[in-house]
């Protein structure tokens, strides 16, 4: 299912990732500032890399706000099921029972022209509808945000998540987790 809104006159397209939006996710990536990028570590910007990451959408799913008229993608968010195990032992620190099933972890991006325009909020919040569909229950934030990044710190905390603790890589980042509100039973 996809989701259409608008924003300052423009039509949009927010849906989940294909396969055969991988070359438009590459123009994508291609065409962040180094700014941008930089922000954004979950993966590398090859072709082989994406492909190897989605090529079973089962452990990564890809979320995509397109232009309708252009059909560029103009922002993206990848969801890992579960954490990162290389997170989990400093995730852990904060008395977190990590679960696979019942977390997700998360990094967004939103195309340079497009930030502060409310694009981000639409992509989280429709994908926060599938995650929560899927029986998630807390988001983790990918490796942290730096805290030097205070837009970005400010977005996270807009949206709902609230911050765990900090840690130094290249600085200081935070630990920012949002919980669903979808305390099922997980079967």
């Amino acid at each position: 299912s996809m989701h259409t809104a608008n924003i300052a006159g423009t039509s949009i397209i927010i849906r989940r990732l294909e396969m055969a939006d991988i070359h438009l996710l590459e123009h994508y990536l291609a065409g962040l500032s180094q700014q941008t990028r930089n922000r954004f570590g979950p993966h590398q910007f090859d072709s082989a890399s994406l492909h190897s990451i989605f090529h079973d959408q089962t452990s990564h799913k890809g979320f995509i706000a397109i232009e309708t008229e252009t059909g560029r993608i103009i922002a993206y968010a990848i969801v890992r099921m579960g954490f990162l195990p290389h997170d989990a032992p400093r995730l852990e620190t904060y008395e977190l029972h990590l679960h696979p099933r019942t977390d997700a972890t998360y990094a967004p991006s939103v195309a340079d022209e497009w930030q502060g325009k409310g694009l981000g909020i639409l992509l989280f919040q429709y994908m926060l509808e599938y995650l929560q569909q899927e029986g998630i229950q807390r988001i983790i934030l990918w490796g942290g945000v730096q805290a030097s990044n205070e837009k970005a710190v400010r977005y996270y905390q807009r949206l709902g998540f609230h911050t765990l603790g900090a840690f130094e890589y290249h600085g200081m980042n935070l630990d920012m987790i949002y919980h669903t509100g979808n305390f099922l039973p997980v079967p």
